[in-house]
């Protein structure tokens, strides 16, 4: 069995995390727009897959980017991204997003998401 070293791993939160995002450019050009509303799923350090009631339009013609906050372990988190999928269903909308992170970024994830699964099933740190 082949699988790519570098790849990286992708939690499945059991209970979504509530999320709050902000458009910040569209193509070149920057904006800002009130926080909407998601629920983040799953997560990776290379990026994340949102659910929201919010449809945000033309996501397969123009190059949307976030920034997407929310809490892990009473930690504040903010990571910026762009929307690479976009898929409407019956009452939300479910928006894949690749991160625009560094490494050190991604290491501070890494260990969030450590911690938080360490709590979530009882293993002593």
């Amino acid at each position: 069995m082949r699988y790519k070293r570098k790849s990286y791993f992708r939690y499945t939160f059991e209970e979504p995390v509530p999320a709050l995002f902000q458009i910040k450019r569209i193509d070149d050009t920057p904006i800002e727009t009130s926080q909407g509303e998601a629920k983040l799923v799953d997560i990776s350090p290379e990026g994340a897959r949102l659910d929201s009631e919010l449809n945000i339009p033309e996501t397969d013609y123009k190059t949307i980017e976030l920034a997407i906050s929310f809490n892990l372990n009473g930690q504040d988190l903010e990571f910026n991204g762009v929307i690479v999928r976009h898929k409407e269903r019956i009452t939300t909308n479910e928006y894949g997003i690749e991160f625009l992170v560094d490494k050190e970024e991604k290491e501070l994830l890494i260990k969030q998401l450590k911690v938080h699964s360490k709590k979530l099933h009882d293993i002593p740190e």
